[in-house]
C-alpha cells in the first residue's frame, strides 16, 4: 500500500493534524478521512482537521491495520508530536502535546 504521512502541531493553541501522501488518493481512504472530519487544504496539499493524540492515534492505527496504509510521521516533525501506534496510550507524554 502507499504511504500516509502525518504531522501534528498546535497553531494558535489548536491541535491541528494533517495527513498527506499517496494513500490519501485511494478512494476508500479518502472516504474514511472525510467521514472522520478531514477536509482538503489545497494550500498545504494535505487533509487536515483538529483532534488530539487520543483521537488521532486510533484513526492512524485503523488506517495502518485495516486499510493497509504505510503510516509514518513527517520527517522533520518535533519528536514530542510522534505517535506510537503500538503503544496502548499512543506514547502519550505526561503533558499532552
Amino acid at each position: 500500500m502507499a504511504n500516509l504521512i502525518y504531522s501534528r502541531g498546535f497553531p494558535y493553541g489548536a491541535p491541528l493534524v494533517m495527513v498527506r501522501g499517496g494513500a490519501t488518493k485511494v478512494p476508500v481512504i479518502k472516504d474514511f478521512l472525510k467521514r472522520n472530519g478531514f477536509q482538503w487544504n489545497g494550500v498545504r496539499y494535505a487533509w487536515e482537521t483538529y483532534m488530539d493524540r487520543s483521537d488521532f492515534g486510533p484513526l492512524l492505527k485503523t488506517l495502518r491495520d485495516y486499510y493497509g496504509a504505510n503510516v509514518m510521521p513527517k520527517s522533520d516533525m518535533d519528536t514530542s508530536y510522534l505517535i506510537d501506534l503500538d503503544s496502548p496510550d499512543f506514547n502519550r507524554p505526561n503533558k499532552e502535546v
